[in-house]
């Protein structure tokens, strides 16, 4: 019986590696020409304008302080566990090729697998819900708690698709996708390249998981697949600075997972700009087809 059916599944298998190489390799590029924009729009900085909004108000945190608690101990633990096993043994292959640059990388590298174990264990278990609460009340908090209404009720009214829209938030390594996870493990190895290895990591796995910190704010708006690919695509460079800060912050030892929080709290606040500044484009358009319609 396996003999006659792994002829058939082994091309299917090979083109779809080929075809997730392929794309690897075109995201790669794509990521390398927007260094320079991504740098320069500043977007990094939502992620410390979430933190220091946390600080500030930090009843939006605090709201979720269970969540919050687990995600402290999971994120320990993880790391814990790893560095005992794994940082020695990274280091020393990284020394062959980093040189002293090699205990550094060790630490990122073992930042980016507990991250990718936490996918895991956390996202399903109690971080979505956390993380969707905390994204709803900071766009409250920042004037947009008619956007969170009209999406809710929006979801109430169309119960088939009120799942999707109470659904995963934080995707920075899209978790559930197995193209996702093999993209990210794929690009672990780039690490292994001297001074700019750990900066193309970054670059790569933010140019493609920066967008997943706006799921949220797409299903609050309704937006379709293609309009939200439209609305990333003239925003790339912005998406993929904010997913390299993002990481950056989840990489830190032992409390990674906590800066998912004041990332989310980051996204929301960028979120609510965008919003902002959308609906003040429409009250400009809309005031200048009533001055017409009255000429």
């Amino acid at each position: 019986m396996a003999s006659s059916t792994s002829p058939s599944l082994q091309p299917e298998n090979k083109s779809h590696a080929g075809s997730l190489l392929q794309n690897v390799q075109n995201e790669a590029r794509e990521s390398a020409a927007n260094t320079f924009e991504a740098v320069a729009s500043l977007a990094w900085l939502w992620p410390v304008r979430g933190l220091l909004f946390s600080i500030t108000h930090p009843s939006i945190i605090l709201s979720v302080r269970k969540a919050l608690l687990k995600s402290l101990i999971t994120s320990a633990v993880i790391f814990a566990v790893l560095a005992f096993f794994t940082y020695v043994p990274q280091m020393a292959i990284l020394a062959i090729f980093t040189g002293p640059l090699a205990p550094l990388i060790a630490l990122v590298v073992v930042g980016a697998e507990s991250l990718l174990l936490i996918s895991f264990l956390a996202r399903a278990l109690f971080l979505e819900p956390a993380l969707t609460h905390v994204f709803d009340v900071t766009l409250e908090a920042c004037g947009q708690g008619e956007l969170v209404r009209n999406g809710k009720a929006r979801a109430a009214a169309q119960s088939t698709v009120a799942r999707g829209v109470q659904g995963a938030l934080v995707r920075p390594l899209q978790a559930f996708s197995k193209d996702g996870i093999a993209r990210y493990v794929l690009t672990l190895p780039l690490n292994l390249i001297p001074a700019v290895g750990t900066v193309l990591f970054l670059l790569y796995n933010g140019y493609s998981g920066g967008p997943g910190w706006h799921s949220r704010y797409f299903q609050l708006k309704s937006l379709s697949k293609g309009q939200r690919a439209a609305f990333v695509e003239r925003r790339r460079s912005q998406y993929t600075a904010f997913g390299m800060a993002t990481l950056l912050f989840n990489f830190v030892p032992l409390v990674g997972l906590l800066f998912s929080f004041t990332n989310t709290v980051g996204a929301a606040l960028w979120a609510a700009q965008l919003e902002a500044e959308a609906n003040l484009i429409d009250g400009q358009a809309a005031g200048t087809q009533a001055r017409k319609k009255a000429e």
